[in-house]
């Protein structure tokens, strides 16, 4: 496996944020809106593409599942395709995402989702 470059230190006022990963939910998610995370795997294993959290929207839940959608923007310059990615965020750790390019560009970038449905316990 390639080896990956290291993401930049974590400033000392990073704030707390609860970690992400196989405990995903609306909740954690919403939290990190406005957080960029290192997207590894754009051409190539040893590339790393930064990522914003832009929104978390169309909450539906029930006693049994919850359902909701997370976009992402990221650089014109380096387009992702759909599929899975390692996503890492220097507080909450480290988790895999497939995403989706939405097909919409402008001057702030590419955007991509990623939808979830979760049952709840």
């Amino acid at each position: 496996m390639a080896a990956r470059p290291a993401p930049a230190m974590p400033s000392p006022g990073l704030k707390s944020l609860p970690p992400l990963g196989e405990t995903f939910s609306h909740d954690s998610l919403k939290a990190h809106v406005g957080e960029t995370f290192y997207v590894y795997g754009g051409k190539g294993l040893r590339s790393v593409v930064n990522l914003k959290l832009v929104a978390v929207e169309g909450l539906r839940r029930d006693k049994s599942a919850e359902q909701f959608a997370a976009r992402f923007s990221g650089p014109v310059e380096e387009p992702l395709s759909a599929g899975v990615y390692q996503f890492q965020h220097p507080a909450s750790g480290e988790f895999q995402l497939l995403i989706g390019p939405t097909g919409t560009a402008d001057a702030e970038g590419r955007y991509y989702r990623a939808d979830f449905n979760l049952l709840l316990p």
